[in-house]
């Protein structure tokens, strides 16, 4: 048996729109053995079948890729990450059907022609990559192929996530953003943006809190996220740096204390740490 952990996520980071993406300690698991035909265990009855699961879907993928029949599999599912809350959940179904399907294969590609795929698949990098690398991440695309850079993160910062009970679907989010921009928002989160990693790893939480002002998707979107302003309210005196984590629902907080329990005893507050990518092992 195949066992795949594939951690959540916290994309975008504020001003990293698409590009930047943190891996998180909560994980969803998978597990894969040879079948006499593609069989599901532990999903929603919804997506117990190879027409709606995107494990599947992105196992197939690799196979069509070397035009090689598929092994049929069971596919088994435990999940921890929030669905539809922008914590990479859809992301670790597309890593771990591609690893599963990789090994299946004899393991012919690399982890990083392994992210490409996955992010292919996806369509934007910034989940995928952390959940594959671990730590943070910023990537990009040239030509056809995906490149991650992969930078440490201080012990001096803290992580806590709260998250909504109310789901956010990814459609819906960018639905609500505008389709062009005027070049003082692209000034803004273009000169932000690069100082993003060595703020996180210095662990300088008050260049985090500067560079933590985005113009680009965090304006539109808070607008469906009703905590969001509460949050910042109940924070504003304290030194933390607050933004939507993925496409939402859950708001990521940054700082240099874990001390929020109390502070956020009426929402579902929760705290993480970094996540160290994905972990394969065969029983």
């Amino acid at each position: 048996m195949l066992r795949i952990k594939v951690e959540a996520t916290s994309a975008n980071l504020c001003v990293g729109f698409d590009t930047l993406g943190m891996a998180l300690n909560v994980y969803n698991e998978f597990t894969f053995e040879e079948s006499d035909d593609f069989k599901f265990k532990g999903f929603l009855e919804k997506y117990s079948n190879i027409k709606n699961n995107l494990v599947y879907d992105s196992y197939i993928y690799l196979f069509k890729k070397l035009n090689k029949e598929p092994i049929p599999v069971t596919i088994g599912f435990k999940g921890d990450i929030p669905v539809s809350r922008g914590m990479g959940s859809s992301s670790s179904l597309i890593v771990a059907g591609v690893f599963a399907a990789n090994h299946f294969l004899g393991n012919p590609y690399t982890k990083d022609e392994l992210f490409s795929a996955c992010a292919n698949i996806e369509g934007h990098p910034d989940n995928v990559a952390p959940a594959i690398y671990g730590s943070l991440v910023a990537s990009f695309k040239y030509e056809d192929k995906y490149y991650p850079n992969i930078y440490n993160v201080s012990d001096k910062l803290a992580f806590g996530v709260v998250i909504p009970s109310k789901p956010i679907s990814t459609e819906k989010a960018r639905g609500v953003m505008p389709k062009c921009y005027n070049r003082k928002d692209i000034v803004n989160n273009l000169s932000r943006i690069v100082n993003i990693p060595r703020a996180f790893e210095s662990g300088d939480i008050e260049l985090i809190k500067k560079l933590f002002i985005d113009k680009i998707h965090e304006p539109y979107r808070k607008k469906l996220i009703k905590e969001y302003d509460e949050i910042k309210e109940l924070l504003a005196n304290d030194n933390v740096a607050i933004a939507i984590s993925g496409s939402g629902s859950t708001i990521l907080i940054v700082s240099n204390n874990y001390d929020y329990e109390n502070k956020l005893s009426g929402y579902n507050y929760k705290r993480v740490a970094v996540g160290n990518g994905v972990a394969i092992s065969e029983e």
